[in-house]
């Protein structure tokens, strides 16, 4: 069910991302990414209203450090992606920031001292990097790298930098899980500082302006791209291991290409060829790190850390 829910959450990313490729500059960014993130955390503090979610069994001090990691690495992640928008393809910022995820949970793992990864997650990683990124230079129209300037880095840097939030976000995440954190409670306050800084970000470029996208397209892109996808991968994520997490969105680039064609973009047949392996890699990749890696429920009210059952199988990844 976990997985499902993240393919699901990919689904609808990569169809938003492939609309609004070619379809932002600096500003309409900023102004999408506010609009998006105060909706989200505006419907989900309703929803945790009406439904009258109560706090975890857990400490508070613990939870609400994770929240704070939360709106942190989530304003790196999303500005940092939907800027780099402006100057790179959807595929190819897709395929930057979802390509790195795995090894980037392979390195904070590793520099935490959290249970190192094995040699075989290690190589896994490395394998879905590599062809996540042939995968995205087979997007790219023929002659486009040669023309590749500042903007071109800058844009390529800042989907790198959204790569690491979103593995760090996936980690938060798992913890908060077996905590026994409610995911609309995660959602009220995960955004704060993602649309603050939008906004501020907004302000100092003097306020709306520019090739802006129709409210209304903009709203729907927002709710399909952003507020339902995000509360699907947040319930998702909290109960599967970061490194399947971060496995299964490899598939992004590939989805967000297949988009950008339903959105008018140019049908590569060597693209098709890398997208279709890529997917095949993750989904294959995503089910040994399943089977691999211990099972851990929630937290018993009370209990001061989680439960881990055995592992299916036992593994070096």
């Amino acid at each position: 069910m976990p997985i499902a829910l993240i393919a699901l959450s990919v689904l609808l990313q990569a169809g938003t991302e492939g609309f609004l490729s070619g379809r932002l500059d600096v500003t309409s960014s900023l102004l999408f990414s506010l609009l998006a993130f105060v909706s989200s955390a505006a419907v989900f503090l309703l929803m945790s209203v009406l439904r009258g979610c109560r706090r975890p069994p857990a400490p508070r001090r613990p939870v609400r450090r994770l929240l704070w990691r939360m709106n942190i690495a989530s304003a790196v992640t999303f500005l940092g992606f939907y800027l780099s928008l402006v100057w790179v393809p959807a595929a190819l910022a897709a395929s930057l920031m979802a390509g790195v995820g795995p090894l980037a949970v392979a390195l904070i793992d590793t520099v935490r001292r959290t249970g190192a990864p094995g040699r075989a997650s290690w190589a896994r990683g490395g394998t879905l990097l590599a062809v996540s990124l042939l995968a995205a230079l087979a997007c790219v129209p023929p002659g486009e790298l040669s023309r590749t300037g500042p903007t071109t880095v800058g844009g390529g840097a800042l989907a790198v930098a959204a790569g690491f939030g979103a593995a760090y976000l996936a980690m938060v995440s798992r913890s908060l899980g077996t905590l026994g954190v409610d995911p609309v409670l995660v959602m009220a306050h995960r955004f704060h500082l993602t649309y603050a800084v939008a906004a501020l970000l907004l302000l100092s470029r003097g306020g709306p302006g520019g090739q802006e996208m129709a409210f209304g397209a903009a709203a729907v892109a927002g709710l399909l791209g952003v507020v339902l996808p995000l509360y699907l991968l947040q319930i998702g994520i909290q109960r599967c291991p970061p490194m399947v997490t971060m496995v299964l969105l490899t598939t992004l680039p590939g989805l967000t290409y297949v988009a950008q064609v339903l959105f008018g973009d140019t049908f590569r047949p060597l693209s098709a060829v890398m997208i279709t392996a890529m997917i095949a890699l993750a989904l294959l990749f995503a089910r040994i790190e399943q089977r691999s890696r211990p099972v851990l429920r929630a937290a018993p009210a009370g209990a001061p850390k989680p439960v881990a059952a055995p592992p299916r199988r036992a593994g070096r990844g």
